[in-house]
């Protein structure tokens, strides 16, 4: 009888196991050593390096680096996920914009808000805006539409406080959302 010889895992799928499908959020904060570091690091330039490649990149035997990286999935600290390269999809506009709502419960127009496809990003704000997105277009064309027509008509929007970024000079999405 023939053995299966076992695959190696890589980093992405180490830690899917049922524990981690059933984790909950961590109740205290995070604590992160210097390998834990390492191990993101890494895992930011390639998500799919595998175990072994990420042990010797970051120093350890890869026991402990499939360990660290189960820890830090299965606590929540990390996770290992595909993100789109907006300006490679063709998008070369972005704009903050603050929200006033009136007239409807603020989660119900913030849920209508996350449902247009160029808003990235939608907030529950205290100050002078009870929302805040963040959106992108192709052309400045684009935007003035999602500024002028798409937005304006969500039912509650009463005003926008765009804010069109001219030149991006910082955009990190390192971190998940907070939740």
């Amino acid at each position: 009888m023939k053995q299966a010889t076992p695959k190696r895992k890589s980093a992405r799928s180490a830690g899917k196991t049922p524990s981690a499908q059933a984790r909950k959020p961590n109740s205290s904060p995070a604590e992160l050593d210097e390998l834990d570091e390492k191990i993101i690091a890494v895992l930011r330039q390639d998500g799919r390096i595998s175990n072994r490649d990420l042990a010797q990149l970051v120093g350890v035997n890869e026991g402990t680096a499939r360990a660290r990286l189960r820890r830090l999935e299965d606590s929540n600290i990390m996770r290992v996920v595909a993100i789109r390269n907006l300006g490679a999809m063709g998008y070369e506009h972005l704009c903050a914009v603050g929200i006033q709502v009136k007239g409807r419960a603020v989660p119900d127009v913030a849920a209508d808000l996350a449902a247009v496809p160029q808003v990235l990003t939608v907030n529950v704000t205290l100050g002078a805006h009870d929302l805040e997105i963040q959106l992108v277009a192709h052309d400045i064309d684009e935007m003035g539409e999602l500024l002028t027509s798409v937005l304006p008509k969500v039912r509650g929007v009463a005003r926008l406080t765009p804010s069109l970024a001219l030149k991006v000079l910082k955009y990190e999405s390192q971190w998940a959302p907070l939740s």
